[in-house]
């Protein structure tokens, strides 16, 4: 007995020597890091006195599962690894106690995947850690400070496997609450109980592993004040101020769903600072109550005390109802806004309202800046506005950016609820009793100035399809254009262009739920304008009409239907000539509505008589005195094939006739340069005309073949479809 006593007193020695030798030899470390980038530990001198029994004093340990990064501290760490269950590949803890623990667990873009699982994979229990003092937890960007205390205990399988933890609970009794450099709570109880049912990566990928918990929260404590201001851009601010407010709150999350009785109270200072720095004083109230089958929202920031005035700015009453207490699986946001019932009154002054951008989320192609009040009434039930609810800005600059050109203006705007046939629909009305248009890359060289600028937007009445699923309307009239040559850069460049001259311009544009113009009418006038078509220089009157429909290849290509252009009193500069007249009308057109602008066409032209056509071949005296008596004789129609894009402008396939001579003619204006062939005829007479580089020259024995033997500036097949 004593020889077995003295065996084993001598294997304890040993174990004392090897296994503290060993705890604090760079072998142990080796050995426990093997997989430095799923785990990894340090300490900074650990020891032993019965085999499973460990303490470990500066312990630091970190690693990755799949996309989060963890780490903890600890100045003291003590605990038992239970034998009998390396046995079966478990890696089991008793009771293990912590000193001074800071825990920090952060998201990652990496994706750190483990290898394939297996049933035998190892797996870690740990069936309770405790500490008692608590230093630090912070998630991600959200962190608590402050003297605690702390119980956990989970499991997890190696490889993939299935994760749960038992039932734990932090409390930090004066802790202080942050999100980045923002105080949220201080001089705060927090008080967390959790637990989560086995669960697995694959399973339930990030928020969603919250359906497996049962997650309850009880805070407690004082909140910094909230300080609505502008910033340097003028645009609407959030800050918080020393001044203290107070949050009450205690919710059970049970797999997914809130426990009836939840509740949130908060209450704090409201300091608000207009973009002027004068300064209103406010208070906030915020109350949130879960119910057995909804969760109620009151929040208010009422007028000052005393003046029970409805028009003074600055406040919100607000009463809301969410037909669901289950946030998990979380709905989509349509799904969301039909669960949401209530009512919410308010007006407020806002130092910028770039923010807003009425009905257009798909794409913000109309805004309201500059400063302004937002006043409105709005009663929703089961996420649908019902009729009364509106929404008024007395006054903001309104902003609208079509075809690369932007207006703006002072304008007023309502939305209202209607009651229809088919529903409640939402209507938006803007008026800018003055505005500018100007090119959307030199917004300060305005070409168009008018008043009375119109734009009306009708959506549904639905909160989950407003905004995504609207009809707009912008229309003006009679606006002022001081110089047709604004509209040169869309003009095919020294081909066709303005000299001289101003105008009126009206316009009306439909624009469909991607902000894009699906139809309209541009209509211009200008009773003196010079303009230049080749080396010809022309001087008259204008009025041009133009619909266009159906935005058919993308949100700049349009199908013209029904343009007309009349031009009246028109004189070729430096000839004697009589004032000239034509109506023109374009079928089967379609507009690019880019820089320069490139129209294509049929066109039929009514002319005075044909003398302006030859007038681009030649000089009157340069024809036979047969077509000199007949140019200015009669009225003449014709019909030809228009294109006009970048820098060139061309008439083909023209036929033109009266009732003593008909023509044929290819003219292609190039960078201001006119060439072409041109066939006249009377009877039996015949003459072609060829023009390039300048010079003429004419063709008497056998033109008609001449001209049919001469290529086709626009190809035939072209001229079938726009």
């Amino acid at each position: 007995m004593r020889r077995l006593l003295w065996l084993l007193g001598v294997l304890y020695v040993l174990y004392l020597m090897g296994g503290n030798v060993f705890l604090n030899s760079p072998l142990a470390r080796t050995e426990v890091n093997r997989k430095p980038q799923i785990f990894h530990a340090q300490w900074a001198w650990a020891w032993t006195l019965w085999p499973g029994q460990i303490h470990a004093h500066g312990l630091q340990l970190h690693g990755q599962a799949r996309q989060l990064l963890w780490s903890a501290r600890g100045d003291a760490a003590s605990g038992h690894i239970m034998l009998w269950p390396l046995l079966r590949h478990e890696l089991r803890f008793g009771l293990v106690r912590t000193a001074a623990v800071s825990l920090d667990i952060r998201p990652t873009g990496i994706d750190l995947k483990p290898p394939p699982w297996r049933s035998d994979a190892w797996r870690i229990t740990v069936d309770r850690v405790s500490t008692a003092s608590l230093r630090q937890v912070r998630l991600g960007d959200l962190v608590a400070d402050g003297e605690g205390e702390a119980e956990l205990g989970f499991t997890h399988q190696l490889r993939g496997g299935s994760t749960a933890i038992s039932p734990s609970h932090v409390l930090m009794p004066k802790a202080r609450l942050h999100y980045r450099q923002m105080e949220l709570l201080h001089d705060a109880k927090l008080d967390v109980h959790f637990s989560f049912d086995p669960f697995t990566h694959e399973e339930l990928p990030g928020w969603q592993k919250l359906e497996r918990a049962k997650i309850r929260v009880a805070a407690e404590g004082t909140t910094p004040a909230i300080a609505l201001g502008a910033d340097k851009a003028g645009a609407l601010a959030v800050r918080l101020s020393p001044q203290g407010g107070h949050l009450n709150a205690d919710f059970l999350l049970d797999h997914g769903t809130l426990a009836p009785g939840g509740h949130l109270q908060w209450n704090a200072p409201v300091a608000i600072t207009d973009a002027d720095g004068t300064q209103q004083q406010r208070h906030g109230q915020l109350d949130l109550a879960v119910q057995a089958d909804a969760v109620m929202i009151d929040a208010r920031i009422p007028p000052p005390p005393g003046t029970g005035n409805t028009t003074t700015p600055n406040q919100v009453d607000a009463h809301l109802q969410f037909a669901s207490r289950q946030l998990l699986p979380q709905p989509s946001s349509g799904e969301a806004l039909r669960l949401l019932s209530g009512m919410l009154e308010g007006r407020w002054h806002f130092a910028s309202m770039r923010w807003l951008t009425p009905l257009t989320h798909s794409r913000p192609w109309l805004q309201m800046n500059g400063t302004g009040d937002i006043v409105g009434a709005l009663r929703i039930e089961a996420g649908r506005l019902l009729p009364g609810s509106h929404v008024e800005v007395p006054q903001a600059v309104l902003v609208a950016d079509l075809l690369d050109n932007v207006f703006t203006g002072s304008a007023r705007a309502q939305a209202r609820v209607v009651a229809g046939e088919d529903g409640a629909r939402t209507t938006v009305d803007m008026i800018a009793d003055r505005f500018t248009l100007a090119p959307r890359n030199a917004p300060g060289q305005a070409y168009l100035r008018g008043r009375a600028l119109q734009v009306t937007l009708q959506s549904s009445a639905d909160l989950a399809s407003l905004g995504h699923n609207f009809i707009a309307r912008l229309h003006f009239a009679d606006a002022d254009v001081p110089d047709l040559r604004a509209y040169n850069r869309y003009l095919p460049g020294k081909s066709l262009y303005f000299l001289q001259g101003n105008g009126r311009m009206s316009t009306e544009f439909t624009l469909d739920g991607n902000g894009d113009v699906s139809a309209g009418r541009m209509q211009m006038s200008s009773a003196a304008v010079r303009l230049a078509l080749g080396v010809s220089r022309l001087a008259g009157q204008l009025k041009m009409d133009t619909r266009l429909h159906h935005a058919t290849r993308d949100g700049h290509s349009f199908d013209l239907d029904g343009f007309t252009l009349a031009l009246d009193g028109v004189r070729v500069e430096g000839s004697a000539a009589p004032p000239w007249w034509a109506r023109i009308a374009l079928q089967r057109g379609r507009l690019d509505w880019d820089r320069p602008m490139r129209v294509r066409g049929s066109a039929t032209l009514v002319m005075k008589d044909v003398s302006l056509l030859l007038s681009l071949f030649a000089d009157r005296s340069a024809f036979p005195t047969w077509i000199t008596g007949m140019i200015n004789d009669g009225q003449a129609t014709a019909h030809a094939q228009i294109e006009a894009q970048r820098g060139d402008f061309i008439l083909d396939h023209l036929v033109a006739h009266n009732e003593r001579i008909d023509l044929l003619a290819h003219l292609h204006v190039s960078e201001g340069k006119p060439s072409g062939d041109l066939y006249a005829r009377w009877g039996m007479l015949g003459l072609g005309v060829a023009l390039a580089d300048g010079k003429r020259r004419f063709h008497l024995l056998q033109a008609r073949r001449w001209y049919q033997s001469q290529p086709d500036l626009i190809p035939a097949e072209a001229t079938l479809t726009p």
